[in-house]
């Protein structure tokens, strides 16, 4: 038969191993949003975003005001610090009379408990927070019933968490604190600093329990009114709210800052337009109140008024110049708007403002993402990284836009972190989306040792993602395909058929199959999956080529010649070459042609 032929032969090694599968030129979405691509070299690869290619950024939902709500922590912490003083002046006063009392303590075991206990309260009153900490520890081995010992060191103990918290309000200081008050349940500045601790990391119930506890044991704690009042605001309990925010302005804690606080309440309530006339009356009061103006942007945001928003955000950057959080969020806003244009000069002015904002730089790599400025792109997600991003996110995105500038490398590499960090069938499946491609640079470098080990690779990271995942269908069409790559074709039948019954009528997939039915010198199954790709997509170039190749290879010369006159009108230059096969000529110069004209996918 014709096909039987030496040039024939070389045809179908050069469609079935370095194929010309261009397949399905529009991007498919599935539950995962899919970018299928497809190049002469080697078949179809899709990369599977780890939500969305466009996944909405998210505002900074910080605050301009002087201090960021950070006034009643100063003065918390004065407060705390005076309240330790405290203790540490009445013990001294003290000195003189227990120095009696242990010397008359005839119990040796006593006597070493007392004696370690005074050197515990010398250590602390000169800061030695550490040596107190082990002094009392050592008197209540000698004595568990040394009261003094016990009190010192809860005290030792919460002021080591303060310590430990840190402006950060860390949660290192937790187990300290949490002995702290265990010693001694009337420890107030342990119970202060954990409610503290617990509002800053979301424990809001917890937080007001510590709280409460805290000003019973010691009133003068007033700073805690304003964060008490908080709280009780987001848990819903406006009257208690109410009490503690008028405690706080009574007490003239920060009354700028309980004014925010009563609109964070009206805000965490959904009270959207009693929170926009709260700052109204301040805006009249204060016309230069950036924070005012940034609040209000950000209820507009909420409302979904999105113009009155952006207005409000310009008006907060005009207002506050030093301050990068309204250029940040109308990125954000403008972002997912889509318009990258006006998003990409709102990053540039929040990076102009705060160059150290990670998120920041990462979510203008995201906007020449989305403009295809894949090397702008690339420098942005360097910068986020350096200044401490290291998200899977983020290296998964990365390793997609080096994808772009051909850095099949470098990009592997951005995807394997990407995996270490979040080892899931997507990541699997993206891993060996760049070793397959890397694989195709390699091949065309004529490095075919390379290639062939990154193939490889890539087989195992898609072979993982489907045990992983056995519903990803992308990781089965890119197993197809490196089978197809690799001369295993009838595993590749297998893995496509796979495809299919998860996606079915996919074009990338049936196209593929009908390169791994040729392999297996099925031309019947062969004509019938590439007839459906044409019937399904009548602009699918690659698979009109691959139909009239294999209509050619068939013997069907009148079949090849009509799918050749269809190729014509869409792609000149593919219809030229599959007219050579046809008269029976191999044009590797034309192939290369095609490379470098045809098929620049957009993504």
């Amino acid at each position: 038969m014709f096909r039987g032929k030496s040039f024939v032969r070389s045809l179908f090694a050069l469609l079935a191993i370095g194929s010309l599968n261009l397949v399905g030129l529009v991007p498919v979405a599935t539950a995962t949003d899919l970018v299928p691509s497809e190049d002469v070299t080697g078949g179809a690869s899709v990369f599977v975003f780890r939500e969305s290619r466009k996944k909405p950024q998210e505002r900074a939902g910080g605050a301009l005001r002087a201090g960021g709500g950070k006034a009643y922590r100063a003065k918390l912490a004065t407060q705390i610090a005076s309240s330790r003083k405290k203790k540490v002046d009445q013990q001294k006063s003290r000195q003189a009379e227990l120095a009696r009392i242990r010397a008359r303590e005839r119990n040796a075991k006593l006597r070493l408990s007392n004696t370690l206990t005074a050197k515990a309260e010398t250590a602390m009153a000169s800061g030695d927070v550490g040596g107190a900490i082990t002094n009392y520890r050592e008197a209540l081995k000698a004595n568990p019933k040394n009261a003094d010992a016990t009190n010192g060191l809860s005290d030792a103990l919460a002021a080591r968490g303060v310590e430990a918290a840190g402006p950060n309000l860390s949660e290192d200081a937790v187990p300290y604190l949490t002995e702290s008050v265990k010693l001694n349940p009337q420890n107030g500045v342990a119970y202060a600093k954990l409610g503290e601790i617990d509002d800053a990391h979301n424990r809001g119930a917890q937080a007001l329990v510590n709280y409460e506890k805290a000003l019973a044991i010691d009133p003068e704690f007033t700073s805690l009114y304003l964060p008490a009042g908080l709280a009780y605001a987001k848990s819903g309990n406006t009257a208690k709210a109410d009490l503690y925010l008028g405690k706080a302005e009574a007490a003239g804690i920060d009354t700028s800052d309980a004014k925010f606080v009563q609109i964070d309440a009206l805000e965490s309530q959904k009270k959207y337009p009693e929170a926009l006339a709260a700052l109204d009356k301040i805006i009249r009061a204060e016309p230069q109140n950036g924070e005012a103006y940034y609040r209000r942007a950000s209820i507009y945001d909420d409302m979904d008024q999105t113009d009155k928003a952006i207005e409000a955000y310009k008006e907060a950057a005009r207002i506050s110049p030093a301050n990068s959080l309204p250029w940040f969020d109308l990125g954000t806003i403008y972002y997912n708007k889509g318009d990258y244009n006006n998003s990409e000069k709102a990053y540039l002015e929040a990076i102009k403002i705060d160059p150290t904002s990670a998120q920041a730089h990462a979510n203008l790599a995201s906007v020449y993402r989305q403009k295809e400025k894949f090397p702008e792109a690339n420098a942005e997600y360097k910068k986020a990284e350096e200044l401490g991003m290291k998200t899977p996110d983020l290296y998964s995105e990365w390793g997609y836009c080096l994808g772009q500038t051909k850095e099949w490398d470098k990009s592997t590499a951005r995807l394997e972190t990407a995996r270490s960090i979040s080892p899931t069938a997507v990541d699997d499946n993206n891993a060996g989306w760049g070793y397959y491609n890397a694989a195709q640079a390699d091949k065309q470098a004529k490095n075919d040792a390379a290639a062939k080990q990154k193939l490889e690779k890539s087989k195992t990271s898609f072979t993982s993602a489907t045990q992983k995942d056995p519903k990803l269908d992308a990781a089965y069409v890119n197993l197809g395909s490196t089978h197809n790559s690799l001369g295993e074709y009838d595993q590749a039948v297998a893995a496509l058929n796979q495809a299919n019954q998860l996606h079915s009528d996919w074009v990338v997939a049936l196209n593929l199959l009908g390169v791994a039915y040729r392999g297996q010198n099925n031309l019947t199954m062969a004509l019938q999956v590439l007839n459906r790709s044409v019937n399904l997509d009548g602009n699918n170039i690659v698979g009109l080529f691959n139909l009239g190749s294999t209509q050619n290879a068939a013997g069907d010369k009148k079949g090849a010649k009509k799918t050749q006159d269809r190729l014509k009108k869409i792609s000149p230059e593919l219809a030229n070459q599959l007219g050579g096969i046809i008269a029976g000529k191999i044009i590797e110069a034309g192939t290369n042609e095609i490379k470098k004209k045809i098929f620049k996918i957009p993504f």
